[in-house]
């Protein structure tokens, strides 16, 4: 009568050495995901931008080299309207009285421009943030206009010092 040996691969140490093989794997995978950054959104539009003020009409030169020459307090002054700047995912507005910051949620392409939705930095009542959504639209690499419900603001793009067109 032969006896047949039951092999066990739970208490074996080979099968418990490749059980222990496994689990650093898996473990290594999950440190690599976790420790990878994310994919963040940025806006398709880099760089400072002006609204110039239609009671106050100036070229988009002017209006750059104000901003060069006041900083914000172009705006404050009513010389331009207001006062954009984009990087990566912020972006940074003045207009009248009120400076706010907004971080980048997500760009979809849409039919004339992109759909953008960012949060405020600040938060408001009760820890909330209220979301903005408005359509950006570039109308040529030196202009561009935001549409959100129904207020349309045309921004000119102020480029380096000594880059700009004469």
């Amino acid at each position: 009568m032969a006896v047949i040996e039951v092999f066990d691969m739970r208490t074996s140490t080979i099968g418990i050495h490749k059980r222990l093989a496994d689990c650093a794997q898996l473990m290594g995978l999950v440190g690599l995901l976790l420790s990878s950054p994310a994919i963040a959104e940025i806006y398709p539009i880099r760089g400072v931008w002006v609204a110039p003020n239609r009671d106050f009409p100036v070229g988009p030169n002017e209006a750059c080299f104000t901003v060069r020459m006041s900083g914000i307090e172009a705006v404050a002054r009513k010389l331009i309207t207001g006062l954009l700047i984009f990087n990566e995912n912020k972006r940074y507005e003045v207009k009248l009285n009120v400076q706010a910051v907004s971080t980048l949620v997500s760009t979809k392409p849409a039919e004339g421009g992109y759909w953008v939705t960012e949060f405020p930095d600040v938060r408001r009542r009760f820890w909330f943030r209220q979301k903005i959504t408005y359509l950006l639209t570039i109308i040529d690499p030196t202009t561009i206009e935001i549409r959100n419900n129904s207020h349309r603001t045309r921004y000119v793009k102020c480029g380096p010092r000594g880059k700009l067109p004469v």
